[in-house]
């Protein structure tokens, strides 16, 4: 569902680095907080991956859009 915002409402648009750093603090925290030791091993997975895909996008050369990203 795509389009404009419903008046009086602006779309918000967030960096992928910031968004992916977001939610590789929010996986790390989980992994520390939680009791359970499977939602633990699989908060610090996650976390992980999200560590290895924000590396990628760091890597990825600059001139390259994104899918779904608008170049102008």
């Amino acid at each position: 569902m795509t389009g404009s915002p419903p008046p009086g409402k602006a779309r918000i648009k967030i960096p992928t680095e910031a968004l992916l750093n977001a939610a590789r603090s929010a996986a790390g925290k989980l992994a520390d907080l939680s009791r359970d030791p499977q939602v633990r091993e699989e908060a610090d997975n996650v976390a992980r991956a999200i560590a290895k895909l924000l590396q990628a996008v760091k890597n990825a050369p600059k001139n390259r859009g994104g899918v779904g990203e608008k170049k102008g």
